[in-house]
């Protein structure tokens, strides 16, 4: 299973782009993942203000509510928890849904961490694999 996740600007410009290849796990836990490395990128980044975009409705409502009560009753606890810590840093996140046609880039790169499990790789220009979705998003 991979993930994997694009940093834009707030014009929409690339800033980075990452992927992981993830041993175990479901596909909400790989979208979980690629939000927490999303968010350490920006926050390493210098990044203060920042809008995650993510398909999977399942992970979005997790972070609407910003309590950490109830998360321990989660299977994926340790990875929410870490992300609910990150959201309460001194910085503003706001993590919204988008349809998944909006989101190929993130679908490409989680792709293609399928084939780098173990290792994490980060771009800084956009890969030529990456070229054709990222025209696609900008247009949606």
């Amino acid at each position: 299973m991979g993930m994997g996740g694009v940093i834009r600007d707030s014009a929409g410009m690339w800033r980075g782009g990452f992927l992981r290849g993830v041993r175990h796990g479901d596909a909400l836990r790989a979208e979980l993942l690629a939000l927490e490395e999303g968010l350490s990128f920006c926050w390493e980044g210098g990044f203060r203000k920042v809008s995650c975009e993510c398909d999977c409705l399942g992970a979005v409502t997790l972070f609407q509510d910003r309590s950490m009560d109830k998360d321990h009753l989660h299977k994926h606890y340790d990875v929410i928890r870490r992300i609910k810590c990150m959201i309460a840093r001194d910085w503003g996140v706001y993590v919204s849904h988008i349809l998944r046609d909006m989101n190929s880039v993130a679908h490409t790169l989680a792709h293609w961490g399928v084939r780098n499990i173990g290792s994490n790789v980060f771009w800084r220009s956009p890969p030529n694999f990456i070229l054709l979705p990222l025209g696609r998003d900008s247009m949606s």
